[in-house]
């Protein structure tokens, strides 16, 4: 089969590791397509296997170059991969599974129904709800506005939401604001004061439209990232249900879903302290601080900060993370509830793809990983590993 000129210059430059996102999934889409022996690429023949070969051994090399995962204990099977579109699906998303039992046998990969809706990942989607209990909807098709609240002026725009950094009259009440991003969805903000903050799926924020107090004071419920703009004379505090976060001007990741059995600050530069009725804890960059639902101790050790922030750079990152952990994130992204039908699956799984990838192509790795997935009424049903 002879290629095109741009499709051929798209497969060199995916070998190399220079390949586009768009590029990479023509390279994906004609793989899983073609059903010759022999392939044409820049004049050349090669077999379909070689291809296969050469773009297994360049993923394997980028992957290792570009993400190391940390020595982690996998007790999960690596499943031959049953068929050429499989790989190509999964060399297409950028999955890379470290796991290391013996091969099982192949069984068949459990998709969404053809006659079903197909399940698309998130986007940018948000409510803006304002102080007078009115909600404004944000994301793609979002039309562009401003909104003068109390002094603040505010533009609503389809990727963020920002705010100006004027403050209100220090004897008017503050007006506060929440933004909630719904299950597969995110969005960004800029805060009076500067600060940059992205909402994770199924997230919300509270905050004042000026910080005119001693302390710029906010409330989280889900996961967030933050860049906060510094002010020696106003600490920055980000209250949570069972601890606080308070910081000067650094960046951090805090995750507290309420159906996650840990709360986790990590901190990426700068310096945070995080406290509660018991402890304080001071935190270095590269490290993490895990407050478990059942206990008033944290616990601070080192963090895989490509792992806590891979969300927000449009990426699943799994680095020998427990499985049930990964699938309550997959569900959250996909906007899908979830159920066990044995129990949740035991063990860790090591894996790298962009939020990007299909619902489809999402089932294929978790399948190749052996734990088994199907989707029916907008439900990700998990039947074990």
């Amino acid at each position: 089969m002879k290629v095109s000129q741009e499709l051929s210059d798209a497969i060199e430059k995916y070998l190399r590791g220079e390949a586009t996102p768009e590029e990479t999934a023509l390279v994906n889409e004609w793989y899983g397509a073609f059903n010759d022996t022999t392939v044409i690429v820049n004049d050349s023949t090669s077999t379909k296997e070689e291809i296969d070969q050469r773009m297994r051994s360049a993923l394997a090399r980028l992957t290792m170059q570009e993400t190391p995962f940390p020595e982690v204990k996998r007790i999960f099977p690596l499943k031959r991969w049953v068929a050429a579109a499989s790989i190509a699906l999964l060399i297409g998303a950028g999955a890379m599974y470290m796991l290391n039992r013996k091969p099982a046998a192949p069984a068949p990969v459990t998709a969404v129904r053809p006659s079903a809706a197909p399940v698309m990942p998130g986007g940018n989607k948000a409510v803006l709800i304002l102080d007078d209990g009115s909600a404004v909807t944000l994301g793609e098709n979002a039309r562009q506005q401003a909104i003068s609240q109390q002094g603040a002026s505010i533009r609503l725009q389809q990727q963020s939401l920002v705010y100006n950094n004027t403050s209100a009259p220090v004897s008017a009440a503050i007006a506060y604001n929440t933004l909630k991003t719904p299950r597969g969805g995110q969005f960004s903000l800029v805060l009076p004061d500067g600060t940059k903050v992205w909402l994770n799926a199924a997230s919300s924020l509270k905050y004042p439209v000026a910080f005119n107090d001693k302390e710029r004071k906010v409330i989280l419920s889900g996961e967030a990232y933050f860049e906060v703009a510094k002010n020696q004379q106003q600490p920055f505090i980000v209250q949570l249900p069972r601890m606080q976060v308070q910081v000067l001007g650094t960046q951090f990741n805090v995750m507290a879903y309420a159906d996650e059995a840990h709360v986790r600050t990590t901190l990426v530069q700068g310096a945070v302290k995080v406290n509660n009725e018991k402890n304080t804890q001071l935190l270095k960059p590269g490290q993490q601080a895990t407050l478990a639902n059942d206990a008033m101790d944290f616990k601070v050790g080192g963090a895989d900060v490509n792992s806590a922030i891979a969300w927000k750079e449009g990426k699943f990152h799994f680095a020998g993370e427990e499985i049930s952990v990964t699938l309550r994130q997959i569900a959250r992204w996909y906007d899908l509830s979830l159920r066990y039908e044995n129990g949740e699956p035991k063990g860790h799984l090591s894996a790298e793809l962009p939020r990007s990838t299909s619902l489809e192509n999402m089932l294929k790795m978790l399948d190749g990983s052996g734990i088994r997935c199907r989707v029916s009424n907008h439900e990700l049903i998990v039947s074990g590993n």
